[in-house]
């Protein structure tokens, strides 16, 4: 048997090796905790059944799945420029006849928002590719149980338009009541702190919310006040996800609602995963341009 140690990136046997994991903590009893790596899920595992992953193994899966990630990332992003060009072509025309302003000068504003993720490394690379989608993005890294303690006051001095509280979540399947929250690693957290958030702001068209991670109670993260969350079959939802929804909301006109299908046909599971209720996007066009 391998000499594990934290920090190890390992596979599950009894799951067919499906889910790559990083252990953040070996117990003396041999129960060994796990964070996803590609997925927002936190699992643990009795160690003999623990697979060490090799490097090349590592790289190989990371490869696939990038590629697997850019292509519904570049796809999300193309869907929300045809959805623009409407709009497009209209501002454009509007200026060649009126003659009144240069079309550069058009000011653009995706809406702006807050990021609170459990986990560092995750944040890190959402904060990455916000900066390449063009969205201002005030990104945290905070465990989930300490999210709902800081939303408000972050809220409070950001005034975003959206707001996305994820981490790592799971839901504990030997204990079958999915209805009962306390069979939640950290649902009961996200539910906190979209209650705190709409506290904040209750009109859920000034404040777009997300939250959610893998196998989060969706119904109760809905009811406490979310816009949209996570998963409504209880299965694993993409590290990227939450931003394909952040990028939804910012690029959708706010005369318009948010396009589920957008979200629905690039999240790594669609329906399954993420489900959300009508919302207005939060993408302004101000004229003339700063």
């Amino acid at each position: 048997m391998p000499n594990f140690k934290i920090g190890d990136i390992v596979a599950r046997k009894s799951y067919n090796y499906d889910v790559l994991f990083r252990i953040t903590n070996i117990h003396p009893d041999g129960i060994v905790d796990l964070v996803g790596i590609t997925v927002r899920i936190i699992a643990d595992a009795e160690i003999f059944d623990l697979k060490l992953v090799s490097k090349e193994e590592l790289e190989a899966k990371m490869r696939n799945i990038e590629l697997s990630r850019r292509t519904r990332l570049s796809r999300s992003f193309n869907t929300m420029n045809n959805k623009n060009s409407r709009m497009k072509f209209m501002r454009e025309n509007y200026y060649e006849q009126a003659n009144i302003y240069q079309k550069e000068k058009m000011y653009k504003k995706p809406g702006r928002l807050i990021h609170l993720d459990g986990d560092e490394s995750y944040a890190d690379k959402c904060r990455e590719i916000y900066k390449k989608m063009g969205i201002t993005a005030y990104v945290f890294s905070m465990p989930e149980s300490e999210q709902y303690k800081q939303v408000y006051s972050l809220l409070q001095r950001y005034k975003p338009e959206i707001l996305i509280i994820t981490g790592h979540d799971a839901f504990i399947k030997r204990r079958n009541d999915i209805y009962n929250i306390e069979n939640y690693k950290n649902s009961k957290y996200f539910v906190q702190s979209v209650l705190e958030a709409r506290r904040y702001e209750h009109n859920l068209d000034n404040l777009v919310i997300f939250a959610g991670a893998c196998q989060s109670y969706y119904e109760a993260i809905i009811s406490a006040g979310a816009n949209f969350a996570s998963a409504p079959k209880r299965v694993l939802i993409d590290m990227m996800d939450p931003l394909i929804v952040a990028e939804t909301v910012a690029y959708t006109p706010v005369n318009e609602f948010v396009p589920l299908e957008n979200i629905i046909s690039n999240t790594r599971e669609g329906i399954d995963g993420i489900g959300g209720l009508q919302t207005r996007g939060q993408y302004r066009i101000g004229m003339p341009g700063l």
